[in-house]
């Protein structure tokens, strides 16, 4: 179980990546319109383009920390999770299956044996 909810982290933290690339014009993704709920200005773009990378770093540093069993990975989880679901209903349009990664980690933090912080490293 703890394998599974690493691999969704890291998954779901290098999608991130395309938005990141995207709103700095660093790389162009067809598949992304770019479109958001809210007209933001130009500025802003550059802003949460940062943030898209922010959230890949807080998913790999959290999926890292579950698999070494440090207690701060629940912490960071939620901070990746909050930050992240305020990005994709910021691009709607283009990111809301990210929601279905979102609530799979959630659940993860709320079932209790990977919520363990536990010596025991048999379950890895």
């Amino acid at each position: 179980m703890v394998w599974i909810v690493f691999a969704i982290m890291v998954l779901h933290g290098l999608v991130h990546l395309m938005g990141g690339l995207s709103e700095l014009g660093i790389a162009a993704i067809p598949e992304l319109s770019g479109e958001t709920l809210i007209r933001l200005p130009g500025y802003m773009h550059q802003i949460l383009g940062a943030i898209w990378f922010l959230c890949v770093v807080l998913f790999i540093l959290s999926a890292i920390g579950l698999a070494a069993r440090r207690p701060w990975w629940k912490v960071l989880a939620v901070i990746a999770v909050a930050v992240s679901q305020t990005l994709i209903i910021l691009w709607w349009p283009d990111a809301k299956a990210g929601t279905v990664a979102n609530l799979l980690i959630l659940a993860a933090l709320l079932y209790n044996p990977i919520h363990q912080d536990r010596p025991n490293r048999s379950s890895l």
